[in-house]
């Protein structure tokens, strides 16, 4: 059965010189602008939107729901919503069942979005006049709508889901933020120190960089939205890696239940800021999200379970022990 083991650890810092190789790795194909020609494909056209913050630092109430993803609530022009914080979503996203009452507007355009498992579909266009959490407006904003048939588990009138969309990293990678799982608390804030040592890239995806054993870079993705951690298949051989298991299985992604070919990896210990992570029997999964590289694996939320994880975009940072 799969686990992840999260330890403290003394801090693995990212050199310069490897960070900025990194950077240069990631830097020439479409990570760096990926999120913005997404907006523009939603909108049909160049997306222009504003942010206003009205406070520059609060928190918000963290919720974690059956399936194990958390949430918070949003306001869709000024109606209460329940969204899961996914980093892990380049588009933030709604039930396709609330357009009308939330009021939002059909765009021109469309976005084709891939899953875990790598079926492909075209999403319909949205548009919001205004999203809010918590001191932080934003005006006509792009959304995608979630085809409401692949988020429905209903116990009598009670949906299990528990959520009416998904807050991406279109918003989150504007912000200085922490996902708090002890005070269960979302928490955007400002960064007041300097940080020596970067160990997240800039773009279209969260991007960490974390040490191996042999103290060499792996780049990893980061999506709050899946609950587990997944492996990239290239990264078996690259590495090392113990296969252990070898089948079929039915997973969830953003299109819903699918059936996905997946290897299961025995263990593999990994090392980001102050924290070691160690994966169990950890599943395969889609790694290559961008035509010019691939990650060699993505964590899950499982990497902060009980713990804190402050995501500093101002300063490429992630800190996590």
């Amino acid at each position: 059965m799969h686990s992840c083991k999260v330890q403290s650890h003394p801090a693995a810092h990212v050199q310069p010189a490897e960070y900025e190789e990194q950077r240069k790795r990631v830097s020439l194909g479409l990570f760096p602008s990926a999120l913005l020609k997404a907006q523009e494909q939603v909108m049909g056209k160049e997306h222009a939107w504003e942010l206003r913050y009205y406070q520059r630092e609060f928190s918000l109430p963290l919720s974690r729901n059956i399936f194990g993803l958390f949430t918070i609530p949003v306001y869709i022009n000024h109606v209460r919503a329940v969204f899961v914080v996914d980093t892990g979503a380049q588009i933030s996203g709604i039930k396709s069942e609330k357009i009308a009452q939330l009021k939002l507007k059909k765009t021109g355009g469309k976005l084709q979005i891939g899953s875990i498992g790598g079926t492909r579909r075209d999403m319909q266009g949205l548009v919001a006049d205004s999203v809010q959490l918590g001191g932080l407006e934003v005006l006509n904003m792009a959304m995608i709508a979630l085809d409401s048939s692949d988020f429905s588990l209903r116990f009598g009138n009670i949906d299990l889901f528990g959520f009416d969309g998904i807050l991406g990293w279109d918003i989150l990678h504007q912000l200085d933020f922490e996902l708090d799982d002890v005070a269960k608390q979302f928490i955007v804030l400002k960064n007041r120190f300097r940080i020596p040592y970067p160990n997240m890239l800039k773009g279209s995806f969260p991007c960490f960089l974390v040490k191996r054993a042999d103290q060499e870079i792996s780049l990893f993705g980061f999506d709050s939205g899946s609950r587990v951690s997944w492996i990239g298949d290239q990264a078996i051989q690259e590495h090392a890696l113990t296969v252990v298991h070898e089948g079929s299985a039915m997973g969830f992604g953003v299109h819903g239940l699918e059936r996905m070919d997946l290897k299961i990896i025995k263990q593999w210990t990994l090392y980001l800021d102050k924290a070691e992570i160690t994966l169990k029997d950890t599943m395969t999964g889609r790694v290559r999200l961008f035509d010019d590289f691939a990650f060699d694996g993505v964590f899950g939320n499982e990497i902060f379970r009980k713990r804190r994880i402050r995501i500093l975009n101002s300063a490429n940072m992630v800190l996590l022990a």
